[in-house]
């Protein structure tokens, strides 16, 4: 995928049906985003504390912010429309990455 592809952005289907493009980060959301990021904890039986699970709402609101900024305003709209398959495709995508790599 070029740097090209990767501007244009990723589709990505969220729990609630719905596709939104999702594109790289800019420098400054990427900062906030990795202050966010660094801090989660998954637990090696793969549990999160409520805790985490905040941090990563707070992590998909920035990712959201460029796509759909009225959803990344509303943290429980957030939580209505992410499962962990479109949480980790929401970040490689916000990351730079393809998600279906």
């Amino acid at each position: 995928m070029s740097n090209k592809d990767l501007h244009a952005g990723v589709e990505i289907t969220f729990a609630d049906g719905k596709t939104r493009t999702i594109r790289p980060l800019t420098i400054r959301q990427l900062r906030k985003f990795m202050g966010i990021a660094n801090t989660m904890q998954i637990n090696e039986d793969g549990s999160m504390t409520d805790e985490d699970i905040d941090k990563m709402v707070d992590s998909a609101a920035i990712a959201l912010m460029a796509s759909d900024p009225a959803l990344a305003a509303d943290k429980d709209a957030i939580e209505d429309i992410l499962d962990l398959k479109s949480y980790g495709a929401l970040m490689a995508a916000a990351m730079g990455n393809d998600p279906n790599l």
